[in-house]
């Protein structure tokens, strides 16, 4: 499957890998996904929300909203950065912990991410709300539907 930019652009902004490493760790093995690129995702803040700012084309009225946007997810994107370290590190207690305390770990990351989708939700309305017609489209075309979405 080809990904178009935005498709590409999406999968990088939204990427949730605490879950994903969580969740192949659990299995035994890495999954499908490979910790050092999960964990690499979070990279680049500033040219992901330069990115987003271009292609939605903010306008100075918009501009607060789109600092506390901004804000919001430089501060998420830190902390799944941390939250990826910490699962790499747990990667072995994982293998040898018993079903319970596995759970346990990956309920700890699932309740990180969801956390964190409700800070970018409450972030993004208010942005979102201020946008122009033509800017929603843009915005539902790069920024709907990745994970967690």
């Amino acid at each position: 499957m080809k990904l178009n930019k935005s498709s590409s652009a999406l999968l990088v902004l939204l990427a949730m890998p605490g879950v994903a490493l969580a969740q192949g760790v659990a299995a035994g093995g890495e999954g499908n996904v490979n910790p050092a690129m999960a964990c690499a995702a979070d990279q680049h803040i500033d040219g992901q929300l330069a990115f987003i700012k271009a292609e939605l084309k903010i306008t100075d009225e918009q501009t607060p909203s789109w600092s506390v946007f901004a804000n919001t997810f430089r501060v998420n994107k830190e902390k799944q950065a941390a939250s990826c370290a910490q699962a790499r590190k747990q990667a072995h207690s994982m293998r040898s912990a018993d079903l319970l305390d596995s759970m346990k770990m990956m309920e700890m990351h699932l309740s990180e991410q969801l956390d964190s989708l409700r800070a970018i939700d409450a972030a993004i309305r208010p942005l979102y709300e201020a946008l122009t017609a033509e800017q929603k489209k843009k915005a539902d075309e790069i920024l709907k539907g990745g994970p967690g979405m």
